[in-house]
């Protein structure tokens, strides 16, 4: 191998490792395809220019990661760091949920997603070459109307599907919509009909938690409900919300009016799917996060320091009370 070459391996090796660069972001701006920039990564690691170490024993997120593993019967938890750059931390997150996704790739798979911020960085950070035949991405809950692209339901399903060189099926209708009379007259609509009866058939599925207070509540910022709504519903015990779905800090869905007015598979429906991502993070979020966990929804989680050291926190809390 040439000095030229050298060079090359260890300005990609720093470009990826160092500065976080994903490989196509290498590609682009070296001028060379993605899978060049695979290899060259591989290399890195054959010739020893990268050697990888993991203590993960001595590591704080290793622990959280196994301890709500055991805490919450999850089959896997990843754990990021917390930093001062919200935007980063949940760029880091998405990321996890999708290395998590990634490893339930196949053949015919079909997977099945909701909206929010952090599903929209987890589906922008999924780095999956279109190998793969017979991918059918579909929507779990409607999103028409939803002011912010990164809520947009419709958008990630094709982004995802387009990624995967698969096909998509969306749900042509409001989230949420007005009263329980107009959800019926959508669900008769047969190809939203067909939509929802596809989405109860997903092999996987990645979904966001959002918390019910109405400063951070993701259907409030979506234009879904009010404001009044939002603290009308966490006056009640929700904490927050996912795919639609109010719950309380137990994991109970709350018996509630805008739950029955959510246009999308049920609770019931989740947990009949196989693999389901929780991917969310902040402390902010913590007892949105614990809410779900305890609901039997998820049984995989991408989460940040920050938001695990708060959830397990409240559970030990729990825990001392009842003693």
């Amino acid at each position: 191998m040439t000095m030229v070459d050298d060079n090359l391996l260890i300005s990609v090796a720093k470009l990826y490792y160092v500065e976080g660069l994903s490989q196509q972001e290498i590609a682009d701006r070296i001028s060379v395809s993605r899978p060049t920039v695979s290899n060259l990564l591989k290399r890195c690691k054959e010739e020893g220019i990268v050697e990888i170490r993991i203590k993960e024993t001595n590591s704080l997120l290793y622990v959280l990661q196994q301890e709500l593993k055991t805490v919450f019967g999850l089959k896997n938890a990843v754990v990021v760091s917390s930093g001062p750059d919200e935007s980063r931390t949940i760029e880091d997150t998405g990321r996890a949920a999708s290395e998590l996704l990634a490893l339930s790739l196949r053949d015919g798979l079909t997977i099945g997603i909701s909206w929010g911020v952090t599903t929209y960085s987890a589906i922008n950070c999924l780095n999956a070459a279109p190998t793969f035949k017979g991918i059918t991405v579909v929507q779990l809950v409607g999103a028409f109307g939803a002011i912010n692209p990164s809520y947009d339901g419709f958008e990630l399903v094709r982004t995802l599907a387009q990624k995967l060189n698969g096909s998509y099926s969306t749900i042509q209708a409001p989230g949420v919509v007005r009263s329980v009379e107009a959800k019926e007259h959508f669900l008769k609509e047969p190809n939203i009909a067909q939509a929802i009866e596809k989405a109860r058939k997903a092999d996987v599925a990645i979904l966001s938690v959002s918390p019910d207070d109405p400063e951070f509540s993701s259907l409030v910022k979506a234009g879904f409900i009010h404001r009044e709504e939002s603290e009308e519903i966490r006056r009640k015990g929700a904490v927050g919300h996912s795919c639609g779905i109010h719950f309380d800090i137990e994991g109970r869905v709350l018996s509630t009016a805008l739950n029955d007015r959510v246009v999308g598979i049920t609770a019931d429906d989740l947990r009949k799917i196989p693999d389901v991502i929780l991917a969310a993070c902040g402390a902010v979020k913590a007892d949105a996060i614990l809410g779900a966990l305890r609901s039997g929804i998820f049984n995989y989680l991408a989460t940040d320091e920050a938001a695990a050291l708060r959830i397990l926190s409240l559970v030990k809390k729990d825990l001392t009370n009842k003693k």
